[in-house]
């Protein structure tokens, strides 16, 4: 990465709860296309380390939300976890208990996981979060009116700060409550022979991370978001948005792959194909049009011309993890050469990642560390140092913003250098018109039907949901429901709106034409 910096001050004040009324069911739903690589388990959460003796003026912590006022979390008992389960709103859980992992993360509370966790239950911290109530209290109503919480399918959803990082809602399916039994899945084969990713929570009751995400649950499939990554790779390395390719509905690719699969071609290479619009199933496309219509077969040939590694590098510059053992395999250097079919999603991820991965665009390149606090002080009132946000230029500026000019092709923006986006819709073309401002993202559906993401970015904030299937049970059933995902898209479009609402509007910055015109 180019001109690393770190920012460690605090914040002085938080946002105010979002404002403004909603006349559309909407918000951002987040990714999942064909096939992950490799079965990831969904384990039981580790136990925290050994807790030490409690001092003898001990005082709880008390989390709040970036009102200052509403109190979220009060830290009196020996599990941490058990405070976020007692929340007076359940579904404030789930950001409660990732502020849990990121305080464990935090130098500043002390040397070790125990040492922090000891000062969280007893030093009589006050934590100002950066969950907006509001705007989490319209996020749960939508995601659970689109899947229910009793449904198998899990949608989660996550928004997120861009230049900052602060997570401004984490909502999903589900009741934030220990189930009382837990039962393990193993994943289907994928439509291109790979296993996808496993859910191990079946019921309405998970503790698990689903929104942000763990070694034990590392998310799911994101699907042609993952685009972005090998668009954003090519512009990088010098190409320009006008770069076309002439696009066939069967590519015959360079990886190989089992000869008996399906998708397979010609003695065993990987032939994907293209779906959708009948107008887009071939044909001359640039960057801007193929990514406005998912184009399988541009971003394929785009990627070999690259390189795969350098698809799966410029996502983890941009934020996302790898968790899965899988997939931290596939990403080492040697095997990430090879790995296909990662440019149209296959790998796992989950809500908060792909949220921050469009926030460090719409920011021109900036990454930010996902942070779930705007201001910590201790017993005596002073500010703890070292909290803040934490951003780095992961992208150069202009690259970033040329990005983002593609990318505002799916959801009925429009280019800063005027109609680039091809004709026709898309399941996002509205979203654009709900949110009401200068928007960017992308959405995909797996071709078996199985999960479905969306994500949004405005400069100010990013949105990202995820719907996937937990395939412990009939395939079949597992599928989505026709309309699930036009629905899902409303919710994320939703979600955006009322996050941007009490914002003053605001444009992208046009990149430069070197970046645009060959």
């Amino acid at each position: 990465m180019t001109g690393a910096s770190t920012s460690e001050s605090i914040i002085e004040s938080a946002r105010g709860p979002a404002t403004g009324g909603r006349r559309t069911l909407v918000v951002a739903a987040v990714v999942v296309l064909a096939a992950a690589a490799g079965v990831v388990p969904w384990r039981s959460r580790g136990e925290d380390p050994p807790r030490r003796p409690a001092p003898a003026t001990a005082l709880p912590s008390e989390l709040y939300a970036a009102d200052g006022t509403t109190l979220i979390a009060r830290f009196d008992t020996d599990e941490p976890q058990d405070s976020c389960l007692r929340a007076s709103v359940n579904d404030w859980g789930y950001f409660c208990d990732y502020f849990v992992t990121w305080w464990r993360g935090q130098e500043a509370f002390g040397t070790d996981p125990a040492q922090r966790l000891e000062r969280l239950r007893h030093g009589g911290y006050r934590v100002n979060g950066s969950l907006d109530p509001r705007l989490q209290a319209g996020a749960k109503q939508r995601v659970d009116a689109t899947v229910p919480v009793s449904d198998p399918n899990v949608f989660s959803l996550a928004a997120i700060e861009p230049g900052t990082g602060l997570v401004r809602t984490m909502a999903a399916n589900r009741n934030f409550r220990r189930p009382a039994a837990a039962s393990r899945a193993t994943g289907p084969t994928g439509d291109q022979g790979d296993v996808l990713p496993a859910w191990r929570p079946a019921g309405p009751d998970v503790v698990d991370p689903l929104v942000s995400g763990s070694a034990e649950t590392p998310g799911g499939a994101a699907g042609a978001p993952f685009m972005m990554f090998t668009l954003a790779a090519a512009l990088d390395g010098g190409l320009t948005l006008d770069h076309e390719i002439d696009t066939k509905r069967v590519y015959q690719s360079k990886y190989r792959i089992d000869p008996q699969n399906p998708v397979a071609c010609d003695g065993g290479y990987w032939c994907p194909a293209n779906t959708g619009d009948p107008a887009y199933l071939s044909g001359r496309r640039t960057m801007w049009d193929a990514f406005g219509h998912s184009v399988v077969t541009y971003f394929v040939a785009l990627q070999e011309r690259l390189g795969a590694e350098r698809s799966v590098a410029m996502a983890q510059r941009l934020g996302i993890v790898f968790r899965s053992p899988q997939d931290q395999r596939l990403s080492e250097p040697a095997d990430s050469r090879s790995w296909g079919a990662f440019t149209v999603g296959v790998s796992a991820t989950t809500a908060l990642d792909l949220a921050n991965a469009y926030a460090t665009l719409a920011a021109d390149g900036t990454r930010c560390d996902p942070l779930p606090v705007t201001r910590v002080t201790d017993a005596a009132g002073r500010p703890i140092d070292g909290v803040g946000p934490r951003c780095e230029q992961a992208l150069r500026t202009q690259v970033a913003r040329a990005a983002i000019d593609a990318a505002r092709c799916p959801v009925g923006d429009r280019s800063a250098f005027g109609d680039r986006c091809g004709a026709g819709t898309v399941a996002t073309t509205t979203v654009h018109d709900t949110v009401g401002r200068p928007v960017a993202g992308q959405s995909g559906l797996t071709s078996d039907r199985r999960g479905f993401s969306v994500v949004v970015a405005a400069p100010q904030l990013a949105t990202a949901g995820l719907i996937a299937s937990p395939p412990a049970f009939d395939p079949g059933a597992a599928q989505l429901d026709a309309g699930v995902p036009e629905h899902a898209v409303g919710v994320v479009a939703g979600v955006a709106h009322d996050g941007l609402a009490p914002l003053p509007a605001r444009d992208f910055t046009a990149p430069p034409r070197e970046l645009a015109f060959a």
